[in-house]
């Protein structure tokens, strides 16, 4: 046998072998992995009164190992890294109770999976829990990964760290979500709806400034038309100015949207006023430099509008274009929950700096 043939046997011996064992490695890769395939969270309070939070993670199989860590650059995340874990059908950018947890990421770490989850303070004045629990068969839950937190050892009502606002106490401001029930408002390149995203990042401003000691009125709580089904747009637009005229007491009126164009290059944020006085340009200005500084997106200035909800208001008032839902880019952004926290928190300070400016 000449010796290219045995140089050619040799190499189908060892390729063949190699093989073997490249299969097998993935194999007992593959078995290790977990799936995310359940979420849950809910409120409940244990035997003392205190609130908590608690979220489940379900997954295809058991033996989970997992790592809880916090960021020191970020005191109010806790973090999880889940080995071997894939995100599965699990939404990346979860919206939780927004009085105890703001929201929960999830993000892909090489094989890993970590989740991030924002509580609403300094997370060193939380009790937190992390566990695993088995499947139960009879709630119809999988085996799971469970994440419980407490309430604030302080106030339940008492803003701290980057949610703390100045000159705002007593003060009372409507919040509009726009959109909403049968109306979704525009809709982004991958389906997010308008009327979903301004509630969530609406519900969140008014979290932040009720624990800044605000009186804060919505025009909508859910996905409900305010007027009623059936409504005109007049209607519609008129039921939410009269939320607020049916409150002498408020100072300030302020709806947020999403912007929307033909075209999916417009991008950016404004911020619109009607311009009964100099009071409702100063409020516009003020969001939208908030805005700008928190989000790092174009700056598309202010501008005087005749939107019904501003041309009717007998309050201070203002509208919120928050980003593009047509672009893609912006629609993505709008659709994570630490982007919208972003833009509920600027839009309070916004507010703040609008009380202290007129000395409220």
């Amino acid at each position: 046998m000449s010796l290219k043939k045995i140089w050619c046997r040799l190499l189908v011996v060892i390729c063949c072998v190699l093989g073997i064992m490249g299969t097998g490695s993935l194999t007992a890769h593959a078995a290790v992995n977990h799936t995310l395939n359940y979420f849950r969270y809910n409120n409940f309070k244990d035997d003392d009164g205190r609130s908590w939070v608690r979220i489940e993670m379900g997954m295809n199989k058991g033996d989970l190992e997992y790592e809880v860590s916090q960021n020191p650059d970020k005191p109010f995340q806790l973090i999880i890294k889940m080995n071997n874990t894939n995100r599965g059908e699990v939404k990346k950018n979860i919206g939780l109770d927004r009085k105890i947890a703001r929201y929960m990421t999830l993000k892909n770490d090489n094989k890993d999976m970590v989740a991030t989850i924002a509580v609403t303070d300094f997370l060193e004045d939380h009790e937190y829990k992390v566990y695993t629990a088995e499947a139960d068969k009879k709630e119809k839950k999988p085996y799971r990964l469970v994440v419980e937190i407490a309430a604030d050892k302080g106030s339940p009502n008492k803003a701290t760290g980057d949610e703390k606002l100045y000159g705002v106490e007593g003060c009372t401001v409507v919040i509009d979500p726009g959109h909403g029930g049968s109306d979704s408002g525009a809709i982004g390149p991958s389906y997010v709806k308008e009327k979903n995203i301004t509630l969530n990042i609406s519900l969140d401003v008014a979290r932040i400034l009720e624990n800044n000691g605000v009186n804060v009125v919505m025009t909508r709580t859910t996905d409900v038309d305010v007027y009623g089904p059936n409504a005109t747009d007049k209607q519609e637009l008129q039921a939410r100015v009269n939320v607020s005229r049916r409150h002498p007491e408020a100072d300030i009126f302020v709806s947020i949207h999403c912007n929307a164009f033909t075209n999916s290059s417009a991008h950016g944020t404004g911020t619109y006023y009607y311009g009964h006085s100099s009071r409702d340009s100063l409020l516009a200005q003020l969001i939208q430099d908030e805005m700008v500084a928190a989000t790092g997106l174009y700056d598309r200035g202010i501008h005087s509008a005749n939107f019904y909800v501003l041309r009717n208001s007998w309050i201070p008032a203002t509208l919120v274009e928050t980003a593009f839902i047509s672009n893609p880019y912006e629609e993505n952004m709008l659709a994570s929950a630490e982007a919208q926290h972003t833009m509920a928190l600027a839009i309070c300070k916004g507010i703040s700096n609008y009380f202290q400016n007129i000395g409220k």
